[in-house]
């Protein structure tokens, strides 16, 4: 009975403001650099070659962009919804639900294809391990961390992180000896020269760095969760006016700086002919085959981590829906910890079905699943945008600094980039399956809030 009150006490409260400065900063940071880093790069390197590098700097700047939009609204009005509540209030509940609903499905695909990464990599060592059971343990194990009081969840997360960033200095630094140095130099050529020699900076055309395009999209996809936690931020004004400065310049050196680097080591064309991860490969190359394995540990607990932030995510945005009366009030239920437990539990269902995915496909499945996420990415990083541009002109006329009452020229260029990349993405065969699975998933989230509409006004 004291258990049950104290769950109803916390349902009339919503989320406890318990996740401190350091814990915001590095579980954005953690979430975005995950499996899509680590182990995809190796697919994009394969399509595009060299030229993979203006993907991430072409994806980097729209990061930029979307992360400043959303930066300034959250810090004027910081909650779980962030940006779906937005959407709501500037353009309309259908958008709010539309745009809340697409980036929950963002999260559910994205830890989707996490697991089926895992999976692969587990039988680098376990080659007779099925590729679909790593995936369910992980799914178990990141659910229970989820359940947990928010504050542990915050904590755990943050050292997932800061292993993570970690892994990537060092690697960088050993990418760096073995460019400048005789020093782990094992033959071939090295620094900018490999930028060039084999088959030049387009090595498969123009086409190659287009079809790579949605998968460095859903590398940097996950980092506007910033946004999303501000509902547990415990000082959200402070804390997430520097979290979102420090935030995006991190990722944007981590990402360009580790690729500029592996591309510099060693050929791209050893990534052809070689599986697995390009960050082990590196050490596995400089006859370090410890640290490769050392490697691998890592990039599999990073896959972990983004799981774990994806769930969290995924279920605090379907929290927000409930809480907004988008969808049954029922995820909105808050357990003694002050943890929406049926929106968790909802979430961590439906990731699970891409273990059955990896199970009927697992060569397939991680790229396939990738793709899909990627248009869910580039929709909510657009309503973001233009978010902005409304909230910057509603600002005209009120009470509000100048800089937000200036036109957003930065917002309107970040949306040109975006509808580039869609173009990019439906031009290529190979990742067209995002457009379809997420204008599929669009329409059905249409469908749905129209049918909910049309029962509320029979009900009136």
């Amino acid at each position: 009975m004291e258990q049950r009150d104290r769950g109803n006490h916390a349902d009339r409260r919503g989320l406890r403001r318990s996740l401190r400065a350091r814990h915001i900063q590095m579980l954005a940071f953690g979430g975005v650099i995950g499996v899509g880093l680590f182990y995809g790069a190796s697919v994009s390197v394969q399509l595009a070659g060299p030229a993979v590098i203006l993907d991430f700097v072409i994806c980097g700047i729209i990061v930029a962009l979307v992360m400043r939009a959303l930066g300034e609204m959250t810090v004027a009005e910081p909650s779980a919804g962030s940006f779906s509540i937005y959407a709501k209030k500037l353009l309309g509940e259908r958008m709010g639900f539309i745009t809340a609903g697409m980036w929950w499905f963002y999260w559910v695909a994205t830890v989707m294809s996490e697991l089926a990464a895992i999976g692969k990599l587990i039988q680098v060592w376990f080659p007779g391990c099925p590729a679909w059971a790593p995936g369910l343990i992980a799914l178990i194990l990141f659910t229970a961390s989820n359940l947990m009081i928010v504050r542990i969840f915050g904590e755990l997360e943050y050292w997932f992180a800061v292993l993570k960033l970690l892994a990537i200095l060092v690697f960088i630094v050993f990418g760096l000896l073995m460019m400048l140095t005789p020093w782990l130099h094992v033959g071939g050529a090295l620094g900018l020269t490999n930028l060039y020699v084999n088959h030049g900076f387009f090595p498969n055309g123009l086409f190659g760095a287009v079809m790579a395009l949605s998968l460095v999209v859903q590398a940097y996809s996950g980092i506007e969760t910033l946004g999303v936690e501000a509902g547990e931020s415990a000082k959200p004004t402070e804390t997430l006016r520097k979290a979102f400065r420090s935030v995006t310049w991190r990722v944007l050196i981590v990402y360009v700086g580790s690729m500029f680097v592996m591309l510099c080591a060693f050929p791209w064309t050893y990534l052809i002919h070689h599986s697995g991860s390009p960050y082990a490969l590196m050490f596995a190359r400089a006859g370090i085959p410890v640290a490769a394995g050392l490697v691998n540990l890592i990039i599999i607990l990073s896959g972990l981590s983004s799981c774990n932030t994806g769930l969290y995510g995924g279920s605090r945005m379907l929290f927000s829906m409930a809480r907004q009366g988008l969808v049954s009030r029922s995820f909105g239920r808050l357990n003694a910890r002050a943890v929406p437990y049926v929106a968790v539990w909802a979430t961590a269902i439906a990731i699970s079905i891409g273990i059955v995915i990896t199970y009927v496909d697992p060569n397939h499945a991680y790229v396939w699943i990738t793709s899909a996420s990627a248009f869910a990415s580039l929709w909510t990083w657009f309503v973001i945008l233009l978010e902005h541009v409304i909230y910057r002109r509603r600002k005209n006329g009120t009470a509000g600094t100048t800089e937000q009452k200036r036109m957003p020229i930065t917002s309107f260029i970040g949306m040109g980039l975006l509808f580039i990349s869609f173009v990019f993405i439906v031009w290529s065969p190979l990742t067209r399956v995002s457009v379809f699975a997420g204008v599929v998933f669009l329409v059905l989230l249409w469908v749905i809030d129209w049918l909910r509409s049309l029962r509320r006004n029979t009900v009136r």
